[in-house]
């Protein structure tokens, strides 16, 4: 019984399971999988990470540093150092030292706030290159998507087309028969067919091809039969205003806002390499335990504690005007970010510009294929009537069939470019 009872439940669970993994994928679906799955995106999060922790270790220079040392030393047996018999100086061989000292940084001329300063706006650049990824891996999971889409359409489409043409060819074989039709209108539609035919074999590699760009990019097996659940927009009434857009852009696009970071940057690389040209002052304080104490005389072989305090300056008289070049270096770096910011801000108005043409021309396509599409359906449906009368010819019949096909692939193709429109619109503003 409870044998009986365990299989049930692994069929269950292996019924589920199956179940699970073949139902379609939303494309919200597809892009979270990607997102869980994404290999560049984990490096991304890890950059991000690894930025973090590097601000948080320049921030510890403001804070003071305590350091313990411990040392053993054994020393060659010499003389003690006796004076008129009596012994100063008596020789200890083992050497035990143990120190404690604390250092607390005063003053540095802006080197410590400067270098946090650039930390962490590279943190902020990080975080910004990481929203350019994932933006980037949403645009790409869409495209996939709706290729997919695109490939499926077509492929159901020319097996409409098949059917039609199937039966076109038995009605022309009847016709035959009873003498309405000749052997070249026979081997016409035959020709047809195989050319559809031909079609399909191509139409179901580019499915797998596409199944497997889509599956590539949510980071899943290639090989796995992944089914997809599609609806496409209709296309509305809503207009767009380039200038909005392109405003928009600029000011979300996570490209620009980590150039600014790095801008950022190079600014504080400036005052840290301006540092060097003040005095550096931090405090410090030892305590010294120590057997013997170097401190203590006359020597003792025992161990005594000592302590210190004091202040230390340093500061750079002649370095060969490596603080100059090192600031000159910054200044140019500093400009080349500025330039390729403006060079950044113009190549997003050029996409943005570009998506826009792209968009409106996609969003007139699909009426228009819509209504080709209507068209070729009833111009095959009155040919077919027609020819089954004896009013047209058996290539008329074939051409209605052809444009019905051509149709049915321009709408479909015009249904995905608005898609990817706007999937490249969003992106291009990072909406």
């Amino acid at each position: 019984m409870n044998r009986t009872f365990t299989l049930i439940l692994v069929f269950l669970f292996s019924a589920g399971s199956f179940a699970q993994v073949n139902r379609p994928m939303t494309l919200d679906e597809c892009i979270k999988t990607g997102m869980e799955n994404s290999k560049t995106l984990k490096i991304a999060k890890y950059k991000v990470d690894a930025a973090e922790e590097k601000l948080k270790e320049v921030n510890t220079a403001y804070l003071p540093t305590l350091k313990f040392m411990g040392n053993y030393t054994r020393l060659s047996k010499v003389d003690p150092f006796t004076v008129m018999g009596i012994t100063i100086a008596p020789s200890i061989l083992d050497n035990y030292t143990t120190k404690l000292s604390l250092m607390q940084p005063l003053f540095t001329g802006g080197r410590i706030s400067g270098t946090s300063d650039m930390m962490e706006s590279n943190y902020e650049a990080a975080k910004s290159d990481y929203n350019k990824e994932k933006d980037q891996l949403v645009y790409d999971v869409k495209n996939a998507f709706w290729s997919y889409y695109k490939s499926l359409e077509n492929r159901k489409a020319i097996e409409e087309n098949i059917k039609m043409v199937e039966a076109h060819l038995k009605d022309i074989e009847n016709m035959m028969v009873l003498g309405l039709a000749t052997n070249n209108d026979v081997l016409r539609v035959k020709v047809q067919l195989s050319n559809a035919r031909l079609l399909l074999i191509d139409a179901k590699n580019n499915v797998e091809i596409s199944m497997i760009g889509l599956n590539n990019v949510m980071g899943i097996p290639v090989n796995q039969d992944t089914k997809i659940e599609a609806k496409p927009n209709s296309p509305t009434t809503q207009t767009w205003d380039l200038d909005k857009l392109i405003k928009e852009a600029i000011a979300n696009r996570p490209e620009i806002k980590a150039m600014e970071y790095r801008i950022k940057m190079n600014e504080s690389s400036i005052t840290v390499s301006n540092a060097s040209w003040f005095p550096q002052f931090s405090a410090g304080a030892n305590y010294t335990y120590s057997k013997p104490n170097s401190r203590i005389f006359p020597t003792v072989n025992e161990f005594k504690g000592t302590w210190d305090v004091g202040i230390t300056m340093t500061y750079d008289l002649w370095n060969w005007r490596l603080t100059s070049h090192q600031t000159a270096q910054n200044k140019l770096n500093l400009e080349q970010a500025l330039l390729s910011l403006g060079q950044i801000k113009d190549g997003i108005s050029l996409e943005v510009n570009q998506v826009y043409l792209g968009l409106v021309r996609a969003k007139e396509k699909i009426p228009v294929a819509d209504e080709t599409v209507k068209q070729a359906e009833e111009n095959y449906r009155v040919t077919s009537e027609k020819y089954k009368q004896g009013l047209v010819l058996n290539s008329d019949v074939i051409d209605a069939e052809t444009s019905l096909l051509q149709a049915k692939i321009n709408y479909t193709t015009s249904v995905v470019d608005y898609e990817l429109m706007l999937a490249r619109l969003e992106k291009s503003i990072s909406k």
